[in-house]
């Protein structure tokens, strides 16, 4: 029986290639691949992947910074899944979004599960400026998008704070909600229609404060931005 559920809508990936050679947090250890199994030899093949849960494009769990927060899997599927809209902050001068760069989104944000952040850092992945001097939400900015009762916030930055952050306030602001936080998305721009459906699963790990992801925005292409 034909499976029509994808007729008419585009999926867009939203998620950075995992690989050995992809950017990791500074101070934090990088991915390593092993191939302990090939075709050559076994007759199959099969990889050893070790790296930290904030790898790649991943989720951050209420429990990455709270105590008694929880896990990814204690949220579940739903919190994972849910309209959502692209808000295009790539213009804004300077490196703090403020309240005054997000309120011409407000009417787009009504009734959304999920804000996605496109600041257009994503073209600095792989190269050094990638880490630093980043754009970053003010705690203002962040207070108000937090009031909007999300799912999750995305951003295609390596962090929701500035690089040398000892206090991670701007975690803390959608954290505090329950508001998951996705790191290092990609493709942002290439999202065909200014809402749609977005769908970001996290490896179902035990007690996960944290999980790559992989990121989609499923569009109607039937319309347009």
């Amino acid at each position: 029986m034909k499976n029509d559920f994808f007729t008419g809508l585009t999926a867009t990936d939203l998620s950075h290639t995992i690989s050995p050679a992809m950017p990791y947090f500074p101070g934090t250890e990088a991915p390593v691949f092993f191939k302990p199994f090939t075709l050559a030899s076994h007759g199959f093949a099969e990889q050893r992947i070790t790296m930290l849960t904030h790898s790649g494009t991943h989720m951050d769990a209420p429990a990455h910074l709270l105590e008694a927060g929880p896990t990814l899997e204690q949220l579940g599927l739903p919190h994972f899944v849910g309209a959502a809209a692209v808000l295009d902050v790539s213009c804004v001068a300077g490196h703090i979004i403020t309240k005054d760069d997000l309120l011409r989104f407000r009417r787009l944000l009504n009734g959304k599960n999920f804000a996605l952040l496109h600041t257009a850092w994503s073209k600095h992945w792989g190269h050094k400026r990638y880490f630093s001097n980043y754009p970053v939400l003010s705690q203002e900015a962040a207070q108000w998008l937090s009031s909007f009762g999300f799912k999750g916030v995305g951003v295609d930055t390596i962090s929701f704070d500035v690089h040398d952050s000892s206090t991670l306030p701007i975690h803390h602001i959608f954290l505090n909600k329950n508001i998951v936080l996705i790191e290092n998305m990609a493709n942002l721009q290439n999202i065909p229609a200014a809402e749609f459906l977005f769908c970001c699963l996290p490896l179902k790990i035990a007690e996960a404060d944290g999980a790559p992801v992989r990121a989609i925005a499923l569009c109607d292409s039937r319309k347009k931005k």
